[in-house]
């Protein structure tokens, strides 16, 4: 298919929302011809109403730049995106794909029907095996947020994560780069890694951003919303240089720039965990360059403090480098965002000129819909004109027939309206029918709304092993007000009769139980041992069926850390009603 000539692509960060304009020119190169940044709503609390948010910035955005529809390209945040590289063995071409939908089945911690996954063959690290990066995201999420771009009339032909565009940028506006190479992209609720180097590459992303510092702030700041706490970050923050900081304005903006360096300190120790990491189980060999990036670095004194932390060559990334710009782009305006526009280029790079080293795409089903729709539609608009004209005999036919129907609807309708006053004293009584069983099952049920959790948490503590695991947090599941049906519950089967129906409660059908467990001989069988004492439990239903789902995550036991996390998702052979 011809390339595009012209694209708007869309950055869809989790606090800031970017459109960019490209253009392409004969030599194949990229012309920036006009870009616009809004934010959206950076308290999580909100994050609910996120797709209603970019259906507007998104609009707002497409006029500013006077974009009247064409093709699109999309990048979404790594918050919520599953990454995992992986090795397989060598196989038939044929074959690749069924070994590695294979190893996603085994790595991604959702069930595979709920979520939308591509992979991309990487250049071979060791002889005798393929590797491959596969990516995951909740097939639900990714619908929302297509949803939103359709009521924006921005329907994207590319869908593709932040992590994958960035390296498609740094290896187009860095080709003389050597050795390998760090690309720090620090977001708003991750920070992504991105280790380059030649034509191999390896992301690893960090539950740590921007808002991390926002967080903080707020804990300390007691009666502060949390929107309020981040406009203050964003207007006076910074990244004060080590030592007692004499050049705040007041002891809040002192107190926030403290907090704001503890947070960048727990970013640089995590990267210099994850460097050894790439070095000793990638092969890797160590970063001789840095480069920032992502509106978490916009604070002062950013580069200065990783300079200082790292003590490697290190600069903010520029994406635009080797990009025309169009006279429509202000230069100052550029020069403050340049950073954050690699996720863009990126995609401009995949659509407009089709030489990338990564080509991943999410296939959103909705979007394949439309797509074979599109292609079915010539033969659908023969096959209407043929209706068309048969509907055109018919109606001769029936126009006779007309005058004789209408009479025997005048005498039909005459013995209608008898019975339509029957109906409605029967549907007003199914209305007090419903009632009453709505109360009778509320009066049922309170027994156990009274004692049933005090039940599960003391046959919790009763299972639980006596050493070596610890149990974080305990959640309901679902949580979800509303929440009628329990087949998304492993062992739902057996709650069927409990949760079906239209006019029962929503209900509890199982446990969230999260929590560590200690380095111990067993390893992570520990958590399999909770899991079989569960079983045994008059409470929960864990059957021979669904034992494999109840763990969904169990980190495997490295010996670099002296805890590790697991995740259970535990049914409940009673469930208690909401």
């Amino acid at each position: 298919m011809k390339s595009p000539s012209r694209l708007a692509a869309l950055n869809l960060g989790m606090q800031t929302a970017t459109m960019a304009v490209f253009e392409s020119s004969p030599d194949r190169g990229l012309t920036l011809t006009g870009f616009a940044q809004a934010p959206l709503v950076p308290d999580p609390a909100a994050d609910a109403a996120r797709a209603g948010q970019l259906q507007v910035v998104l609009g707002e955005m497409a006029a500013q730049l006077g974009w009247k529809g064409g093709p699109s390209a999309c990048a979404i945040p790594s918050q919520g995106v599953f990454c995992r590289f992986v090795q397989i063995p060598q196989v038939e071409p044929d074959a690749i794909g069924q070994v590695l939908f294979y190893e996603a089945q085994q790595n991604v911690p959702y069930p595979i029907e709920e979520v939308t996954w591509a992979y991309q063959i990487l250049p071979d690290r060791e002889e005798g095996k393929l590797g491959a990066l596969i990516i995951a995201t909740k097939t639900e999420a990714l619908e929302a947020t297509v949803e939103a771009l359709r009521v924006a009339k921005l329907s994207p032909n590319l869908i593709e994560t932040s992590p994958t565009a960035l390296y498609n940028a740094f290896r187009y506006s860095y080709p003389e780069a050597r050795g390998c190479s760090l690309l720090i992209d620090i977001g708003s609720r991750v920070t992504n890694l991105l280790f380059i180097e030649g034509n191999e590459f390896f992301i690893r992303t960090l539950p740590i951003g921007g808002s991390s510092i926002t967080l903080a702030l707020q804990k300390k700041f007691e009666g502060r919303s949390f929107n309020e706490v981040e406009q203050f970050k964003c207007s006076e923050g910074l990244i004060p240089p080590p030592g007692n900081y004499e050049g705040a304005k007041n002891e809040e903006v002192a107190e926030m720039a403290k907090m704001a360096r503890t947070v960048m300190t727990r970013i640089h120790n995590e990267i210099t965990r994850s460097i050894s990491f790439y070095r000793t189980s990638q092969k890797g060999s160590a970063p001789m360059h840095v480069y920032l990036a992502g509106g978490g670095v916009s604070l002062p004194y950013t580069l200065e403090f990783f300079n200082e932390k790292l003590s490697l060559p290190i600069e903010f990334f520029n994406p635009v480098r080797r990009i025309k710009v169009g006279p429509g782009v202000v230069g100052a305006s550029l020069s403050r965002s340049a950073h954050m526009l690699g996720e863009c280029v990126g995609l401009a790079l995949r659509e407009l000129t089709g030489e990338c080293p990564v080509s991943l795409s999410l296939q959103v089903p909705s979007l394949q819909q439309a797509a074979a729709d599109h292609r079915r539609r010539p033969f659908l608009l023969a096959a209407a004109a043929g209706l068309v004209g048969a509907i055109g005999l018919l109606g001769l036919y029936y126009q006779s027939a007309a005058g004789s129907l209408a009479r025997i609807n005048e005498s039909m309708q005459n013995s209608i309206t008898p019975l339509e006053q029957i109906s409605e004293q029967i549907s007003q009584l199914d209305e007090e029918m419903t009632r009453l069983r709505k109360d009778g099952a509320d009066l049922a049920a309170a027994p156990l709304l009274r004692a049933g959790w005090v039940e599960i948490i003391n046959e919790l503590n009763q299972r639980q092993p006596e050493r070596s695991i610890w149990v974080t947090k305990l959640s309901p599941y679902p949580a979800q007000p509303g929440f009628v049906s329990g087949s998304d519950t492993p062992g739902a089967e057996s709650t069927e009769s409990a949760t079906s129906g239209e006019d029962e409660a929503p209900q509890i059908t199982g446990l969230e139980i999260e929590g560590l467990y200690l380095e111990n001989e067993a390893e992570a069988g520990v958590v399999d041992q909770f899991v079989q004492s569960l079983a045994a439990s008059p409470l929960f239903g864990i059957t021979a069926e669904n034992k494999d789902s109840v763990v969904v995550v169990r980190a495997a036991q490295s010996g670099s850390h002296w805890a590790y996390e697991y995740k259970l998702i535990v049914p409940l052979k009673r469930p208690i009603p909401l």
